[in-house]
Order: C-alpha cells, then sequence, then structure tokens
C-alpha cells in the first residue's frame, strides 16, 4: 500500500513536469514523456487519463492528427474530468471526417456532462442525418421536438427518417405540415415528389412485367396495360410539382434525370428535352 502510494505521488510529481513541459511549448519532449508513462503501467486510470490528454495534445500540436485522435479517445474511455478534451475530440475527429469516433465524443460527452445534453442531441441529429443513419435520427428528430416542437428542422429530420425507413404515411404527414408555414422547402419538396414519382416508377414497371409476361396479349391485356400506365401517369402529373420546385431550388440537382423520365413517360417529349 505504501508503495502504491508512493508510485502515485511520483506519478502525480511527474505529471506536474509534465504540464510545465507542454506549457512552455515543448511537445516532443512532452509527447516522450506521455508515451514512457504509458509504458510504465501507470494504474490510477484518472492519472492515465490525464496521461493520454496531454499525449493528444502533444502530438496534435505535432501536426501528428491520428494519433492526436487515438490519444483523446484514449482519454474519453478512461472519463478523464477535463472537458476540454472531450470538446478537442469532437472538433478534431469532425475537422478529419472521422465519423465514428466523432459519434463516440458526442455520446461520451452527453454521459459525462448530463448539462449539455441538448445541444449534443441537436449535433448528434446533425450527424446521424448527414451520414444516413436513420434508425439513430428518428428517436433523435423526436427528442428535440419534445423540445421545439415547432421547429421545421427537426419535423423535417424526422420526415427524412420515416421516409427512408419506408414509414411512408408517417412522413407525408410530417412533409405536409411543415410545407403548410414553408411551401417552398426544398428538401420536403423533394421528399413529397420522389415518394410520387417512386409510386408511378412501380406502377409503370409492373404493368410493363405484366403485359410483357403475356406470350400473345389481345386487346383486352392492352387495354389493362394502358389503364395502368394511366394510373401511373396521374402519380407523375402529382409528383411533378414537388420535384421541380426541390430542382428549381438548386438545391438538388441530381433530380433532373427525374425529370427526364418523368416528362419522358408522360408523353411530353419537348419538355423531357430541356432535361436531358
Amino acid at each position: 500500500m505504501i508503495r502504491t502510494l508512493g508510485q502515485a505521488q511520483n506519478i502525480d510529481s511527474r505529471l506536474d513536469d509534465l504540464k510545465i513541459t507542454i506549457m512552455n511549448g515543448k511537445y516532443e519532449d512532452g509527447l516522450l514523456e506521455c508515451k514512457d508513462l504509458i509504458e510504465s503501467n501507470v494504474r490510477d486510470s484518472a492519472q492515465l487519463a490525464l496521461i493520454y490528454a496531454y499525449a493528444g495534445l502533444s502530438s496534435e500540436a505535432l501536426g501528428n492528427k491520428v494519433d492526436a485522435l487515438h490519444y483523446y479517445e484514449q482519454a474519453v474511455l478512461l472519463k478523464a474530468p477535463q472537458l476540454d478534451i472531450y470538446e478537442k475530440l469532437i472538433s478534431l475527429s469532425k475537422k478529419e471526417k472521422n465519423d465514428s469516433v466523432y459519434e463516440f465524443a458526442l455520446l461520451e460527452k452527453s454521459r459525462a456532462f448530463p448539462d449539455f445534453d441538448e445541444p449534443i442531441t441537436k449535433s448528434l441529429a446533425y450527424h446521424y442525418a448527414n451520414t444516413r443513419q436513420y434508425e439513430k435520427l428518428l428517436p433523435t428528430a423526436n427528442k428535440l421536438l419534445n423540445w421545439y416542437p415547432d421547429e421545421i428542422r427537426y419535423l423535417y429530420f424526422k420526415g427524412v427518417a420515416l421516409q427512408n425507413l419506408n414509414q411512408i404515411e408517417e412522413a407525408k404527414d410530417c412533409y405536409h405540415k411543415i410545407l403548410e408555414s414553408e411551401p417552398d422547402h426544398p428538401g420536403v419538396n423533394m421528399g413529397l415528389g420522389m415518394i410520387l414519382y417512386n409510386d408511378g416508377s412501380e406502377i409503370f414497371a409492373f404493368r410493363k412485367k405484366e403485359y410483357e409476361s403475356k406470350v400473345n396479349p389481345n386487346r383486352v391485356d392492352y387495354s389493362i396495360y394502358t389503364k395502368g400506365i394511366e394510373e401511373g401517369k396521374i402519380i407523375y402529373r402529382k409528383a411533378l410539382p414537388y420535384l421541380l420546385k426541390a430542382y428549381e431550388s438548386g438545391s438538388y440537382p441530381g433530380l433532373k434525370q427525374v425529370l427526364f423520365n418523368t416528362y419522358a413517360r408522360l408523353g411530353q417529349k419537348e419538355k423531357a428535352e430541356a432535361y436531358r
């Protein structure tokens, strides 16, 4: 016990010296000392967390960002009590586009510092949307809507999550609610337009496959086919206003091909050519 206490005091003394070394900008020396301390099998988790934190600071200052991420992550795993270590890991992982570490850092900060739950939840919502983690986005959006029930961006996140989780009717409810206050919302118009476009395309594909499966199709078969195609066209016409608004906003240039296909299937060749 006395030996363990003595070892801890010795580590504390070395940590004090290490702090001074880093404050004086001697990052290479500081990093070497950190590595030596790590290899010495420090048992106290608080001390070890601080060592990893100093190693991260030194590595980042020396431009070794990959190493810095590793050291900061280890410090956070050891429940480092310093808020700035979490902030540094969040900032650096975001800058380096390391999505998994960024998400980890946000979640760990939320657990360690519950007072930051609200801003962290906002950051997680954008992260889940950008990384297309829709199963995580949906409960996160719902949590934000409990705090901000009228906030359009969070209702939009919910709609996007629902649409991509194939809960189409619920997604449409979210989108229509947004359009009541923001009729030109690009994302909502794109979402609704694509829902309708996909519905129309499914009808076209089904009717075509059904008709082509006939060995010797007769007039009745053709009549059923054309009526089915007309059903698809009706849905395409409903999709067009939404698709056009989304495309003309400039936010979704990829809709150009969708608009070409839509006009082509509606038999409006001249309009289709504008989107070729």
